[in-house]
C-alpha cells in the first residue's frame, strides 16, 4: 500500500473510532431514551400500553431502531479500526474482531425483530385493545423478550468478551499508552460484569452499564488519537 493510500486508511480508521464513541456513548443513549424509549419495558411496565404506544408512534419507533444499524455497525467497526494497528498479539486481535462481527450479526437480528415484527404485533393488539387476544399477547411478549435478549444481553455480552480478547494485543503493543490500555481494561472488565448481571440480576446491572458506557468514548477516542499521532503511516498492518 502506498503512502497516499495508507494515509487515507488511517483517516478512515480514526473517523471510525471517533464516530463509534460519539454514536455509541451519546447518540445511542438519546435514541434509546427519547426516540423509542417510551415503547420499551424499561420505561413502561404495562405490556398493552407499550403496544399501544408503538402502534401509535410506529414511524418514530421504526426510525429509532433504524438508527440502531449505525450504532451496531460503528461499534463493530471500531474493533477492526483499532485492532489492525496493534503490532502484537495478532491471533488475539483477529479473534476479537471475529467475535465482534458475530456480535453485530446477533445484534442486527434483534434490531430487525424490533423494527419489523413488534410494530405489526402492536397494531394487531390495539385493534382488540378492549379485549386483547391472549395468543397475541403471548406472541408480542415473546418477540419483545427475544429482541431484548439478542440486543441487550447476547450481543452486548459478545461485544464485551471481544473487548477483553483485544486487551492482550493492546498491552503487547509497546507504543500504545499504558494509561489508555488500563482504561480499556476497566471498560471491558466492567462491561463483562454488567453482562453477567443482565443475566443473573438485571436490577443490579444499571450502574455497571452506565459506567461502561461512560468509559467507552474516552477509551475509543484516546485510541483514535493514538492511531493518528503515534502510528507511522508506513507501518499499518493488515
Amino acid at each position: 500500500m502506498n503512502t497516499k493510500d495508507t494515509r487515507a486508511a488511517l483517516r478512515l480508521d480514526v473517523l471510525g473510532l471517533f464516530l463509534a464513541g460519539l454514536i455509541n456513548t451519546f447518540l445511542a443513549a438519546l435514541d434509546a431514551g427519547v426516540i423509542f424509549g417510551p415503547g420499551t419495558a424499561a420505561r413502561q411496565s404495562d405490556l398493552l400500553l407499550r403496544a399501544a404506544w408503538i402502534a401509535e408512534h410506529s414511524l418514530r419507533w421504526r426510525g429509532g431502531w433504524l438508527f440502531w444499524f449505525a450504532v451496531t455497525l460503528s461499534f463493530s467497526w471500531s474493533y477492526y479500526a483499532l485492532g489492525r494497528h496493534l503490532s502484537a498479539g495478532r491471533s488475539w486481535r483477529n479473534l476479537a474482531i471475529g467475535l465482534a462481527l458475530i456480535a453485530a450479526a446477533v445484534d442486527l437480528i434483534g434490531v430487525l425483530v424490533n423494527l419489523t415484527v413488534l410494530p405489526e404485533l402492536a397494531h394487531a393488539l390495539t385493534v382488540t385493545l378492549a379485549g386483547p387476544d391472549p395468543v397475541l399477547v403471548v406472541i408480542f411478549q415473546s418477540m419483545e423478550g427475544l429482541a431484548y435478549a439478542l440486543t441487550n444481553i447476547a450481543a452486548f455480552g459478545l461485544y464485551s468478551f471481544a473487548g477483553l480478547l483485544l486487551l492482550p494485543a493492546v498491552f503487547a503493543t509497546a507504543s500504545y499508552p499504558r494509561w489508555l490500555a488500563w482504561l480499556g481494561a476497566a471498560e471491558w472488565g466492567i462491561a463483562i460484569v454488567a453482562s453477567g448481571l443482565l443475566v443473573l440480576a438485571p436490577a443490579l446491572a444499571t450502574g455497571p452499564l452506565l459506567l461502561s458506557f461512560a468509559l467507552y468514548a474516552p477509551w475509543v477516542w484516546g485510541s483514535a488519537w493514538w492511531v493518528w499521532r503515534a502510528k507511522p503511516v508506513n507501518q499499518v498492518s493488515a
